[in-house]
């Protein structure tokens, strides 16, 4: 009879069965990257070990480990599933304008479209390009239609992932039917120890409480832990031997800054139940779609890969639910004392708080129909950024309750960014007039002004980022991490452009990447896997 995989508690399990695990790869974190990779590892026969820091309840209090000074508290989810406790499901892929060699990739999109089909079905949606075939808008007007056809017109298409993948349910299911795993939470990876030359990962040294610490052993290390936390833990690990020296580590840093950007006064009311305009579902998926511009078909052509989503106005009241949802699980738990009973009950109260506001952020998204004689179309902008070595994740001098260094974020739209996003708008605003469709009307400051953006919340990307050579980027194309043997990384931090998709779809899909790579290397080496 086949035996189960194991989901133990550190702090419950004695040092001599902790001692006795043994590993061909342990993976830092539970969230979407460390699920895909474990899913294609197990199945190749890897005994593989997760750490995660937290457990089955939300706990989201960043101020432990981060320099906060005014910000909002970060979309982190410290707990088995990590940030896909938090996720609302919404896909999308990356394009060929955004992975490409030309912008610092270490390989073209194409490279790596059958890891989105791959990553496509572990999420249980459709492959990507089958989205071309459902139309964005099905009313009546020919002026919608044409706009939608204009070739300066670019139509992003979203599916939802419905149930949404959710990290603890898929790691229970792989323990239910892998005996080659062991997830072990409540235990914090703090650092990364090395060779005397820093070429290989020999240990990582992880916390058990604030009074206990544990080393473990394998024959590769894979952080998974966010596009904060990995490269918190790889400039914790750096020594004077050279370890984990590359300057690039923790910088790149952007996260989707989003806002409603304003309205568009339409010339002829519209009512069309359409993915264009709210969220639709049927027997093949639930898809959203909004608008973008082409990279080069326009006078003008847009750099930046940014997009809006047209909405009536009461839809817009679901993202401010649910991003009010995540601040108040990163906030609520931020006042509570360390494993005190009160905090236990607030983290109980904040876990059914974040699906809340996940359940009502959909349910909204289904009613958004514009009514009877709509005229306005309340525009939400999701923006790319152009990568700035100066936003980054910097270590402070203040340490946080493991005694480990705590990490600031440094984060800052530039005026050259914000000039992109005006120019967007006003092409965006050019067609819609040529097509008479209506009027857009802005309410962003003008450039070099304060903009009130969603800034620092979530998809924090490029902070331990791809490419071909340790000058700029972190890691090569298999996600292992340049000049040393045996560490990789998993997770939106390797990406070295952003683009405006949700991250999942593709941080999945380098995950698998990452995997097959991994289990290449450990067949070279062994002359067969398990």
């Amino acid at each position: 009879m086949k035996s189960n995989g194991k989901i133990i508690d550190a702090r419950s399990t004695s040092d001599s069965v902790l001692a006795a695990i043994k590993s061909d790869i342990i993976i830092i974190g539970s969230g979407a990257a460390a699920c895909a990779m474990a899913t294609r590892l197990l199945d190749r026969g890897l005994q593989v070990t997760m750490l995660e820091a937290g457990d089955f309840l939300v706990d989201s209090d960043s101020s432990r480990f981060y320099a906060m000074n005014r910000q909002e508290p970060f979309g982190l989810s410290l707990q088995i599933g990590g940030a896909t406790n938090l996720w609302s499901g919404r896909v999308a892929p990356l394009e060929s304008r955004d992975i490409t060699t030309s912008r610092g990739w270490p390989f073209e999109l194409s490279e790596i479209e059958p890891y989105y089909g791959q990553a496509a079905e572990l999420l249980k949606v459709r492959p990507t390009h089958s989205l071309a075939e459902i139309a964005p808008y099905e009313g009546s007007s020919p002026k919608w239609k044409e706009f939608l056809q204009d070739r300066s017109v670019s139509i992003k298409r979203f599916q939802w992932n419905r149930p949404t993948f959710n990290g603890l349910v898929h790691l229970k299911a792989l323990a239910s039917r892998y005996s080659n795993l062991t997830l072990i939470y409540n235990c914090r990876a703090l650092k990364l120890l090395s060779d005397e030359l820093g070429r290989r990962v020999h240990f990582v040294l992880a916390a058990i409480g604030t009074d206990k610490t544990v080393q473990f052993s394998a024959e590769f290390f894979a952080l998974c832990a966010g596009g904060l936390e990995n490269p918190r833990i790889m400039l914790n690990s750096r020594s004077t031997g050279g370890f984990l020296a590359n300057d690039n580590i923790g910088r790149y840093f952007s996260g989707h800054p989003k806002a409603n950007v304003g309205r568009i006064h339409l010339f002829r009311p519209v009512r069309a139940r359409s993915p264009l305009f709210c969220d639709i579902e049927t027997s093949d998926g639930a898809f959203r779609f909004g608008i973008g511009l082409t990279a080069n078909e326009t006078e003008n052509a847009i750099p930046l890969n940014h997009y809006v989503q047209l909405s009536p106005k009461f839809e817009s009241i679901g993202f401010r639910l649910l991003e009010h949802a995540q601040h108040i699980v990163g906030g609520t738990t931020r006042y509570s004392r360390e494993n005190s009973p009160a905090k236990n009950v607030v983290r109980h109260v904040v876990t059914a708080a974040s699906a809340l506001g996940q359940l009502l952020f959909n349910l909204i998204g289904k009613v958004g129909l514009l009514g009877k004689g709509g005229s306005v179309l309340v525009v939400r902008g999701f923006f790319d950024q152009e990568p700035n070595a100066e936003n980054r994740i910097e270590l402070t001098e203040e340490l946080d309750p493991y005694g480990m260094r705590k990490g600031r974020v440094k984060w800052s739209i530039t005026r050259e960014d914000q000039q992109t996003i005006e120019d967007f708008l006003s092409e965006l605003s050019s067609l819609l007039s040529k097509h008479e469709i209506g009027v857009l009307k802005s309410d962003l400051p003008p450039v070099g002004h304060p903009w009130s953006l969603t800034e620092i919340h979530s998809h924090f990307m490029g902070t331990t980022r791809m490419g071909l050579n340790p000058h700029d980027s972190v890691t090569d194309g298999d996600g292992r991490v340049h000049g040393v043997e045996n560490l990789y990384v998993g997770g939106s931090s390797l990406f070295t452009t952003y683009g405006y998709a949700n991250p999942v779809l593709t941080i999945m899909a380098l995950a698998l990447l990452t995997a097959d790579k991994i289990c290449e290397r450990l067949h070279t080496k062994t002359g067969a896997i398990h």
